[in-house]
């Protein structure tokens, strides 16, 4: 995405947005620095620390592709308009967001479903298999969605084969889009993804929270009250998990606006978007490094350290 920095405004949401690209980078890139050390030390990694890791990885490599190209666009703005670098750019994003989105719904999923306990055949069979079958989920989807984006591909670069035929312009209006923009052709594949993502993390998060709060409503009653230990660490596991939710609905939404062309590319509004969904990527990687317990005694590690050195 590139924006014309014409004004004040323009010049902020550009700087705004990267320094969320930067954090994020920084952000997943220690995630996997630290999951990467422990398991050098254990040569072993648990089903939860394998999905961290692949969705930090993921994320790291997303971010830092939109960081390079939002550097190059704002040094060259002509190249913006690069077709073939245009191309590289939204296949790579489009595959490692898809990897994103996955990773996070199923770890969403794997720790909904390892810590809430609800009377349900389903939910209680698939409790007890979790283990085992996660990755393989991840797995399935990830190679379902990539079949799926085949059709999108074959029908873009068969318009794009019409639009490059010297004196032969698009058939129609729709195709005269995508000449323009890469993204028409691939709307309905991510609007698709997107949504099933969404309906499952929100799910998930909703299942997680109700039962939390149960248990905690439930110490309440029993008399042994809120300064209880267990009662707090359920206290502070809500906390994250409500801010994760407000802020997958901002990214849900920011995602919407953008795909689906409401406010121009060009504008300042469509970098508004654009931040919009980049602030779930950047709140959940900050609350997984103050939740995590291996993460948030590294990062305290660090910053002690930095602490004597000064």
């Amino acid at each position: 995405m590139m924006t014309v920095l014409t004004s004040p405004l323009d010049i902020l949401s550009w700087t705004i947005m990267e320094i969320i690209l930067v954090i994020c980078v920084l952000g997943n890139g220690f995630i996997i620095f630290v999951n990467g050390y422990y398991w050098l030390q254990n040569r072993k990694m648990v089903v939860c620390d394998i999905l961290l890791t692949a969705l930090s990885t993921s994320r790291f490599l997303l971010h830092f592709l939109l960081l390079m190209n939002s550097v190059l666009d704002f040094i060259s703005p002509e190249a913006y308009f690069n077709r073939y670098r245009m191309e590289i750019v939204f296949f790579s994003w489009l595959f490692l967001n898809i990897i994103s989105l996955w990773c996070n719904t199923w770890l969403s999923v794997f720790y909904c479903l390892k810590v809430t306990n609800f009377p349900n055949g389903l939910f209680l069979w698939l409790k007890t298999r979790i283990n085992a079958l996660t990755l393989k989920l991840l797995g399935m989807s990830i190679v379902v969605s990539t079949i799926f984006s085949v059709p999108s591909a074959i029908s873009y670069y068969d318009q794009k084969k019409r639009c490059n035929m010297t004196g032969m312009q698009p058939l129609n209006a729709s195709q005269s889009k995508v000449c323009k923009d890469i993204n028409t052709v691939f709307l309905p594949l991510q609007l698709c993804v997107f949504s099933i993502n969404f309906i499952m993390n929100i799910t998930a998060s909703i299942l997680l929270l109700t039962s939390r709060w149960r248990h905690t409503r439930n110490l309440r009653k029993s008399g042994i009250g809120v300064k209880d230990l267990n009662t707090r660490i359920h206290v502070n596991v809500i906390k994250p998990l409500i801010f994760s939710v407000f802020f997958y609905l901002i990214y849900f939404a920011g995602t919407i606006i953008y795909a689906t062309h409401i406010v121009n590319r060009r504008e300042t509004a469509a970098m508004a978007s654009y931040i919009m969904f980049s602030l779930l990527p950047l709140s959940h990687s900050v609350i997984l490094i103050l939740t995590n317990p291996k993460l948030k005694t590294s990062y305290a590690r660090i910053l002690n350290f930095k602490w004597r050195a000064s």
